[in-house]
């Protein structure tokens, strides 16, 4: 009688490239025989693939974990798997916090993943914490087992050179390599065949891939081109190698979205060069500038940093004043926390944790005030929207985003993956309301 294949669920937290490794990892393992299950309480293996990018994340997992841990004291044979970027960093303790986790693999050694399951699954206990950090994958060959929805991500490299003084990328996802545009052209292809009609170019720094004479501009030429493929979008942007070329082929429009992600962190120059950002405010806001004139259509997003090591009331009232400049869409607002191993964990953590809260307080007040202006300025134009899913909060309505990204609700039965033309009517919270044109 053949066994029961083994069920596995996997629990992704962080940004997209882990939700895109989550789809990696889901891939070699049902190429191996095991069953990706969407119920907890089903599996005999429960995978978290974490963040280690804020101490916030690392200690939600470590949450998670100790829960787990608690379930695997009632059922011994679980079997509990920590991946990602936190594994790597705290690959010698994980295991010393908590003992019930079995196996703690960094994000280059996923293609080990079905072979150790297998071997704990069969009892073999020299397996258990078994982590590596040192092959710098990049997963070309391994075709991702895509979640349901309408946005395919694809990671176009990996790693990170930066070495911006507060972040741990680099050391726990290794330095830059960018993957042939060939096997990039060729995960698209098969993404739009399977019914992706938008496409979100991955990597730490996309502005800084390079394979042999091909950059990321000439890149998005060839992406373009691809036959079903009507949207593009890409992230993240570092301000320094934003080039022109970059915003000369958004200035062409096309599949190319009028979107871009530009993490600023701060708008004071003292600590954007102790961060190592490698550029000044005013460097960062002529770029936006440029940026505008080119996409006046353009939706500008960004991530904010308060309360790194030093920030004073003067360098925080600079960083509100770069956000009231460069009008962003939207913003991801972080209070600084240490990262072991990082050159700012040298640093006094020295601002008082109640002023990083008010700080922040004040970034996401002041950025929301942009994001809701910028979508009332849309009532009475005209939008298309790429429709995702029935609203949750409404059943008789449909939500999607414009190219822009910005989010929109439309009345109507409807399928996901439909494009629809409406005319904004309303602002509601976060999202925009309109009704499809040959409503009216």
């Amino acid at each position: 009688m053949t066994p029961e294949p083994l069920k596995v669920y996997l629990d992704s937290y962080g940004c997209q490239m882990n939700l895109y490794d989550g789809e990696i990892v889901s891939s070699l393992l049902q190429a191996d025989g095991f069953v990706i299950t969407s119920r907890a309480a089903e599996a005999q293996v429960i995978l978290i693939n974490t963040c280690g990018v804020r101490d916030h994340a690392e200690q939600r997992v470590l949450g998670r974990l100790r829960t787990l841990a608690a379930l695997k004291r009632r059922h011994s044979r679980l079997i509990i798997g920590v991946l990602g970027c936190m594994a790597e960093r705290l690959r010698e303790s994980l295991q010393d916090q908590i003992p019930e986790v079995d196996l703690v693999l960094g994000p280059d050694a996923y293609r080990q993943l079905p072979h150790l399951l297998k071997g704990l699954i069969s009892g073999d206990e020299g397996i258990r914490g078994y982590s590596t950090g040192a092959l710098r994958e990049t997963y070309g060959d391994v075709q991702p087992s895509r979640r349901e929805g309408i946005n395919a991500f694809v990671a176009i490299m990996r790693g990170c050179d930066n070495f911006c003084s507060y972040c741990i990328v680099p050391y726990v996802r290794g330095r830059e390599r960018s993957r042939p545009p060939e096997e990039i052209y060729r995960e698209i292809n098969e993404a739009v065949a399977a019914g992706f009609p938008e496409v979100m170019l991955l990597g730490q720094n996309v502005n800084s891939y390079r394979h042999e004479e091909v950059g990321f501009p000439e890149l998005l030429d060839g992406v373009a081109q691809i036959t079903g493929l009507k949207r593009l979008r890409f992230l993240t942007s570092h301000p320094k190698d934003l080039s022109d070329a970059l915003i000369e082929r958004m200035a062409q429009g096309g599949v190319i979205c009028p979107s871009l992600h530009l993490p600023a962190q701060s708008g004071s120059d003292r600590i954007l060069t102790a961060m190592k950002r490698g550029y000044t405010s005013e460097k960062y806001l002529t770029k936006v500038e440029q940026l505008r004139s080119a996409v006046p259509d353009l939706a500008l997003t960004t991530d904010l940093l308060c309360g790194f090591p030093a920030e004073t009331e003067e360098d925080f009232r600079q960083t509100l004043e770069l956000i009231e400049a460069a009008q962003f869409d939207d913003a991801f607002t972080f209070k600084y926390s240490v990262r072991p191993g990082t050159e700012a964990a040298k640093l006094p953590d020295d601002v008082p944790e109640a002023v990083k809260v008010e700080r922040m307080e004040r970034m996401i007040a002041s950025c929301r005030q942009q994001a809701n202006a910028s979508r009332k300025r849309m009532i009475g134009q005209q939008a298309e929207v790429l429709l995702e899913k029935v609203s949750p909060k409404n059943s008789s309505e449909w939500s999607g985003r414009t190219a822009c990204g910005r989010m929109a609700l439309v009345p109507g039965e409807f399928n996901r993956g439909d494009f629809v033309r409406i005319r904004v009517k309303q602002v509601k919270g976060f999202s925009m309301w309109g009704r499809k044109v040959n409503y009216e």
